[in-house]
């Protein structure tokens, strides 16, 4: 759920009638106050002018006497503004989508020509759109080179992938780039995820399909698929790369086997205009890529090819892809809650007053 300030225009009570019953706070005081000066007359008639100053030396303070009134007439004032129903309009997320970030390891991503390094500012970037989603979208991460492997399946647990993100480091970067059997290993990834409402405990279920990833994945029957085309794409592949790939399972037909799924893949190549240099094994390499590929996979699988030219850029492609993927809808919010939440304070409060008296 999120507010704005336009939000805040469309504020009314759905109930109006109900805050007629403010007036009855100032009624109750009226009472209160008229039975404390009777008591006081009561007390002076009873004892003598000496006994009146030493009786009332032992009454308690004067905050301790407003205390209980005080906060009664707080939290009937809250009462009171909830049962009138406060109503403001706000963008809640109508739907909830599983997805899986697909990361490139592969030894290229050490090029520092986004600094610090490609492979740092892809992590803190997708750490920041992890951290923008909705409570009950699933994410889940992917990591390949070579080969894919499944760190964390879709889960509404944003923190544990979160942490699967900052513990990547530059020594874990491998030589060769599969994407096709990355992309492969993602569509399964989803599937299962399909299949059960969410992954409790995600590290129990790493896996490593490197050894499926070459053959098609195996996919649901013919009917499932009829009944899934009325429905509208869940599921998506937000794959991060800066090469293209010549080995493994064909990276087109991967594409394919998305847009049979209706899974929608958005590919993100990172790597400025003027490239980059690593350094492997003492000799300095010249790094580029080659955007063909990336482009054409997000078209065959009716998604979005983005192009990120410094660590500024993931920023933009993120809110992009948010806006594309996150549907939300201006739907009426009650707030009473929220002040029967304030209720209860001064109720706590109230007690706690009456206990030191």
């Amino acid at each position: 759920m999120a507010f704005n300030a336009q939000d805040f225009n469309s504020f009314y009570f759905a109930w109006p009638w109900a805050l007629l019953l403010i007036g009855l706070i100032p009624i109750g005081w009226a009472l209160y106050l008229r039975q404390l000066r009777h008591k006081l007359r009561q007390t002076a008639l009873k004892f003598s002018h000496t006994a009146l100053l030493s009786h009332l030396h032992k009454q308690p303070t004067p905050w301790k006497r407003l205390l209980s009134p005080v906060t009664t007439s707080l939290l009937a004032f809250c009462l009171v503004l909830s049962l009138a129903r406060p109503t403001m309009t706000a963008r809640v997320p109508v739907n909830s989508v599983d997805m899986m970030l697909v990361l490139d390891i592969s030894l290229s991503m050490m090029a520092e020509d986004i600094p610090p390094n490609r492979l740092e500012a892809a992590k803190e970037a997708a750490i920041q759109f992890v951290r923008s989603l909705p409570r009950d979208s699933r994410i889940g991460l992917e990591i390949f080179a070579g080969g894919a492997y499944i760190l964390s399946p879709p889960t509404t647990k944003h923190d544990e992938v979160e942490a699967y993100l900052r513990a990547i480091r530059k020594a874990d970067l491998k030589p060769r780039t599969e994407i096709g059997g990355a992309l492969s290993a993602a569509l399964q990834a989803l599937q299962r995820a399909e299949q059960k409402p969410d992954r409790a405990n995600a590290s129990n279920n790493a896996t490593n399909p490197t050894e499926t990833e070459k053959s098609s994945p195996s996919f649901k029957t013919k009917t499932q698929k009829e009944e899934n085309s009325t429905k509208p794409p869940s599921r998506v592949i937000i794959l991060l790369s800066d090469g293209d790939s010549h080995e493994g399972y064909p990276w087109d037909q991967a594409a394919r086997d998305a847009l049979q799924e209706r899974v929608i893949v958005n590919t993100i190549g990172i790597g400025s205009r003027q490239g980059g240099t690593i350094t492997y094994r003492g000799i300095e390499l010249p790094v580029n890529f080659d955007e063909t590929t990336l482009r054409r996979i997000a078209e065959i699988a009716k998604g979005s090819y983005f192009r990120v030219f410094q660590q500024g850029d993931f920023r933009k492609v993120y809110e992009q892809i948010h806006e594309r993927t996150i549907h939300y809808e201006q739907r009426e919010v009650d707030l009473g809650f929220i002040l029967a939440g304030f209720g209860f304070m001064f109720l706590l409060v109230g007690f706690v007053g009456l206990l030191m008296i």
